[in-house]
């Protein structure tokens, strides 16, 4: 029997987009595709800033019911009421949650420094700018620095690939602050993604109304654990691991 799923999850870089990349025309025709009952739910670590970027509001609008920012603690109600003249036209932020919350601005200050260490003294060949982003929920982390062009980035991944370098720098990361409850994962081409240890993407069905055996996931991190597709996966009811947007759209004909 062909699974009909309620709803589709979606990760953003590798899997709608290809990294740091405008949408193509090709998979928004595909999602417009889709059938209009199935809800569509975008979950990324990329903050909303980036999301809009790489999906323009215009998109986010006409195709997905919410989008989930930073593993789904920032979320946006994008299923708006097109009739409702006093309604809001922008994404409706509808949930936020911050590390401030729960760790002191000191203890935010020792992670900052022990990453920017962690950079000065990285072999990568190239070291830009911007190594630590701060994203309130979530601390991105980039030993190249996401001020990279498109050749840095594609000169990092093959390092990556080969040295493994951002693995060793999870386990360095996991040993240096446990009982600190981080989480510490894998995240795009060239970052590490650290936030809560209960808010990997799976935090997403905190706010997502469907059940998750009625999901369908769709990302291309999914089978390495240490990357941040893994834990949402594995709580739906199917999911489709994917290296490009041009996989995505072949996985998705079978469900229209």
């Amino acid at each position: 029997m062909i699974f009909k799923p309620e709803a589709m999850i979606f990760d953003m870089d590798g899997t709608l987009t290809d990294p740091r990349s405008l949408i193509s025309s090709d998979v928004v025709e595909c999602l417009r595709s889709l059938p209009a009952a199935t809800k569509k739910y975008l979950v990324t670590g990329s903050n909303m800033s980036k999301i809009e970027e790489q999906v323009p509001k215009d998109i986010l609008l006409e195709i997905f019911d919410q989008v989930h920012a930073c593993n789904g603690t920032i979320v946006y109600n994008t299923y708006l009421d097109a009739d409702d003249e006093h309604g809001s036209l922008e994404p409706e932020l509808i949930h936020r949650s911050t590390l401030l919350d729960y760790y002191s601005q000191p203890d935010i200050n020792r992670i900052t420094s022990f990453l920017l260490k962690i950079a000065a003294d990285a072999h990568t060949k190239y070291k830009t700018g911007t190594f630590v982003e701060w994203r309130e929920s979530q601390i991105n982390f980039s030993l190249i620095g996401r001020d990279c062009s498109k050749e840095q980035r594609d000169d990092y991944v093959k390092w990556d690939e080969k040295s493994k370098e951002r693995e060793k720098i999870v386990r360095t990361l996991q040993e240096e602050f446990a009982g600190w409850g981080l989480s510490f994962k894998i995240g795009g081409q060239i970052s590490i993604d650290i936030t809560r240890a209960n808010w990997d993407k799976s935090y997403a069905f905190e706010r997502i109304p469907t059940s998750p055996n009625q999901c369908v996931f769709f990302g291309d991190k999914i089978t390495v654990e240490s990357g941040n597709d893994f834990e949402i996966a594995m709580r739906c009811a199917k999911y489709h691991e994917v290296a490009s947007p041009a996989e995505l759209i072949l996985e998705l004909q079978g469900y229209m």
